[in-house]
């Protein structure tokens, strides 16, 4: 659940190597629990480096990848913002990934920057004129080395950065039976409705009244009576998430996703997230059920 949601934009990457960075954004103390102490949220999620990727994901979703650009100058724009943050990024790096963002920041530097440059930053012009080898290394991917890097980047962003699309698959097999078509047929409902606010660019009108009508209500009372009996206490801690921290939280930054990664503090993203301590077990279990019965 939730996955409609953020999977569209969490795992988007523009061009041959993932867009990460824009500016020095860093994070405002907005809200969390009454007791702050008692939630022990992961170590640099509040890091510079972590600000600024997820300043750089709300960039992104208000300006579009490489490949989303209309012209070569809106390309040229897109790209100054994206080899400048990138390097602010290799700088801000901690010790466990500052290696292997080094090595994707070198490949951007020395081979793609060049690349575009050479064709005037137009991917239409590239595709049509250029050279076997350089449409290999725009359009075909990087060296084994940098997607290497890139995935240490992306494991790290995932469990530090709180963008994590859906909380972690919990280690437990599910099998197929009876009620698992109703359930999964239920779940794809409720993805659905999200899927429409991800769709919209998250328009945090849509959210708003997504979460605040009455259909988000009957979507996660249907969950709750088609869960299957191994996963029912997990799919109603869940749904009771929804109903309760993670909407006060939305409704706290105005239903608006970039604010939410912006702003919101550690515990705040965690709450977004479901991963937060108080519901990881339920919803990592069915997250698991997800992608082995329901093929999520």
């Amino acid at each position: 659940m939730l996955r409609g949601l953020t999977r569209r934009w969490t795992r988007r990457r523009a061009t041959a190597v993932v867009a990460l960075t824009l500016g020095t954004a860093v994070l405002g103390a907005c809200s969390g629990s009454d007791d702050d102490a008692a939630f022990a949220h992961v170590a640099g999620s509040d890091s510079a480096y972590c600000a600024t990727y997820r300043a750089w994901k709300v960039y992104e979703l208000d300006n579009g990848g490489a490949f989303d650009q209309p012209t070569p100058a809106a390309l040229r724009r897109w790209w100054e913002a994206y080899s400048s943050s990138e390097e602010s990024m290799l700088e801000q790096a901690p010790p466990e990934i500052h290696a292997a963002v080094e090595v994707k920041v070198h490949f951007i530097r020395i081979r793609l920057t060049p690349l575009v440059e050479k064709y005037d930053f137009d991917l239409e012009r590239m595709r049509r004129d250029g050279t076997a080898a350089d449409q290999a290394v725009m359009f075909g991917g990087p060296p084994a080395e940098v997607w290497e890097a890139q995935a240490a980047q992306y494991a790290f962003e995932d469990r530090e950065c709180g963008t994590q699309p859906s909380p972690p698959a919990a280690d437990v097999v599910f099998e197929r039976d009876g009620s698992s078509e109703t359930f999964c047929t239920t779940l794809g409902a409720f993805d659905g409705g999200l899927d429409e606010v991800a769709s919209s660019g998250f328009d945090p009108e849509l959210l708003r009244a997504l979460v605040t009508g009455d259909r988000f209500t009957e979507l996660l009372d249907d969950l709750d009576a088609a869960a299957p009996k191994e996963i029912a206490a997990d799919v109603q801690a869940d749904t009771g998430w929804f109903r309760g921290r993670w909407s006060d939280v939305v409704a706290l930054y105005g239903y608006d996703i970039r604010r939410i990664y912006l702003d919101a503090t550690p515990e705040d993203l965690a709450v977004f997230n479901r991963t937060h301590p108080d519901v990881l077990e339920h919803t990592s279990r069915t997250t698991a059920y997800e992608e082995q019965v329901c093929g999520g």
